[in-house]
């Protein structure tokens, strides 16, 4: 690989486990495709050395301990002297400051989660109802109080209003009744809706709320895509076939990673047949261990319907503590 090649990319994780031998029906069609009794094409990468090496797992729990990453309420981007704070931890500890935003959000999620039955149970729901909408209580204090992003306490509570005004979504017993005039709400793609069910007041509290959440408000971010089309180039650069996610939902496969290699690929000597891409930092926090899960299940479906070994590209880096484990 060409030193230009390397500068796409950052970080590499090989997630190589025992192959199963279970031939399903999607594996069959596509060995038929695009095999039909030819000798694959051999390819072989050479990945030199990431510009990230594994992180040191003590790096993460010394950042943690900092107590730097979070604020009870905190929901939003890092701005101003809360970013200088995190930056210079980082510094001291030699971790990068986007390593850093993706161990948060990750941490932001699990915290979410955890609180998220405050808005699920009726006489707590009732008294974030009341706050709001008699006492007029920001969206930002209530979020202090009950550590949740203030889009998902806003939704809650909007939720209930929606209900109230058309109780025949609630009786078509969907899972979540209100949500498509919730969403348009909250997206304020709808005037007309909007200006029935908030005030004046209560549009500005949403977008505010709106401005302070990563979490409960997620908004569409090319980031991940133009880092996809990155690898998608580099690996046409060195010539190899290979089937993209939406190739695979076409024809019906039941997993689709971001890329399903056509020809004999061997990564660094170790032969790969599919490849993942995440554009984040994969922690190994054990408070962000249901996110690291999470990757180690959906790896498993891969091997299991693709019959083979894969590699997961880490934009940000990962964890030492992965690279230890019988299955990454």
């Amino acid at each position: 690989m060409t030193a230009s090649s390397t500068s796409l990319i950052t970080s590499v994780a090989f997630i190589f486990a025992i192959s199963f031998q279970i031939q399903t029906a999607s594996a069959a069609y596509l060995d038929h495709i695009f095999d039909n009794g030819t000798k694959r094409v051999k390819r072989k990468i050479l990945w030199e050395p990431a510009a990230y090496e594994p992180v040191p797992v003590n790096k993460e729990i010394e950042l943690l301990r900092k107590d730097v990453l979070i604020r009870s309420g905190e929901f939003g981007k890092l701005h101003g002297s809360r970013q200088l704070e995190v930056e210079l931890e980082c510094c001291e500890l030699g971790l990068t400051f986007h390593q850093a935003l993706s161990i948060r959000k990750q941490l932001l999620i699990k915290r979410a989660m955890t609180n998220h039955w405050k808005l699920k149970e009726k006489d707590s729901l009732e008294e974030v109802i009341r706050s709001f909408e008699t006492q007029k209580k920001s969206l930002a204090d209530i979020a202090v109080e009950l550590d949740l992003p203030p889009v998902s306490i806003f939704r809650a509570i909007m939720a209930r209003r929606v209900l109230e005004r058309y109780p025949k979504l609630k009786a078509a017993n969907r899972k979540r009744p209100a949500g498509k005039i919730l969403q348009s709400i909250i997206f304020e793609d709808d005037e007309e809706c909007v200006g029935t069910f908030l005030s004046k007041w209560e549009l500005e509290e949403l977008q505010t709320a709106k401005r302070h959440d990563i979490v409960g408000y997620v908004t569409h971010s090319t980031s991940p895509q133009d880092w996809e089309n990155e690898l998608y180039s580099f690996l046409d650069r060195h010539q190899i076939n290979y089937a993209k996610e939406e190739d695979l939902r076409s024809m019906g496969t039941r997993t689709t990673p971001d890329c399903l290699l056509l020809d004999d690929v061997t990564i660094n000597g170790k032969k790969v047949r599919w490849i993942e891409f995440k554009s984040y930092y994969a922690s190994g926090l054990n408070e962000n261990l249901w996110f690291t899960k999470k990757l180690l299940s959906q790896s498993k479906k891969y091997e299991n319907e693709f019959r083979g070994e894969g590699a997961v590209i880490m934009k940000r880096g990962f964890s030492e503590k992965l690279t230890s484990s019988s299955t990454l």
